[in-house]
């Protein structure tokens, strides 16, 4: 109430300065010294009455809510953009040099990873070609567990009767150029082992890769999200630091031809 009241002093002030202002201008005259004790007056009742509450008003609300959301970080896009790149999410919330870290990590993994592929691919373009050539196999689309068989055993034939027996669950193959090998030596048959496991070895590494891959991005996430909370941490504590040492004042003499209205801020640090 007590602020409502004072509201409408300032209203019928201003009017009132509108008035004489108007007034003096017309007629040009000069103040008494009863109107300059009256001046004076007012003046000071504004200064400690009226904006009095205004001022805590202003420090405690209007600065607070325009400063909130100011240089704050969204938790939810960093950890989205780091789960897209690891490292993004470090660099949209500042820190540069950790997310320079990641990205090279991301970028070594899947170099890693086209490098491995590509030569397990090699290597088993490799060994089904060598098969054809020293054993007399077509390897071309078969399954892992034939091409161990074809490694393992020197022909069909010994597949068929002495595999078989050890592994009664295992299928009979018929001796037909679709399942045919027969090795000319021990050495041919060693080199053709040596040749798939190096394919394989060359892809348990790639998946291997893509599992960094992952773990990469989860450890992004982790930490963008925590340096983003941090961030908007130190800016809270930052706003509510500066609370209070901001201090406004605002005069209003309706009788001063130089400043009837004057405004100002003042920080202190």
């Amino acid at each position: 109430m007590r602020i409502r009241s004072n509201i409408i002093v300032v209203l019928i002030t201003v009017l009132a300065l509108v008035l004489t202002t108007s007034t003096a201008e017309a007629v040009e005259l000069k103040q008494t010294p009863v109107q300059d004790k009256f001046a004076s007056n007012i003046s000071s009742f504004y200064n400690d009455q009226t904006f009095a509450g205004l001022d805590e008003f202003d420090n405690a609300n209007d600065f607070q809510r325009s400063t909130d959301n100011a240089g704050k970080k969204s938790i939810v896009k960093a950890a989205l953009y780091s789960a897209l790149l690891p490292g993004l999410g470090e660099y949209y919330v500042g820190n540069r040099r950790k997310a320079r870290v990641f990205f090279a990590v991301e970028a070594v993994t899947w170099i890693g990873y086209l490098s491995y592929k590509v030569y397990g691919n090699w290597k088993e373009d490799d060994l089904i070609r060598f098969a054809n050539e020293f054993a007399n196999a077509d390897l071309e689309g078969k399954s892992q567990e034939f091409q161990d068989w074809v490694g393992f055993y020197d022909d069909i034939d010994q597949y068929n009767s002495l595999g078989r027996v050890q592994d009664q669950d295992r299928p009979y193959l018929v001796d037909n150029s679709e399942n045919h090998w027969r090795w000319q030596s021990d050495e041919d048959k060693a080199n053709y082992r040596n040749l798939k496991n190096s394919s394989r070895e060359a892809f348990r590494r790639a998946n291997f890769l893509v599992g960094l891959a992952v773990v990469n991005r989860i450890v992004s996430v982790i930490d963008a999200v925590r340096d983003a909370k941090r961030s908007n941490n130190e800016i809270k504590d930052a706003d509510f630091s500066l609370v209070g040492k901001i201090k406004y004042r605002l005069e209003i003499n309706p009788f001063s031809n130089n400043k009837p209205v004057s405004f100002a801020v003042v920080a202190r640090f």
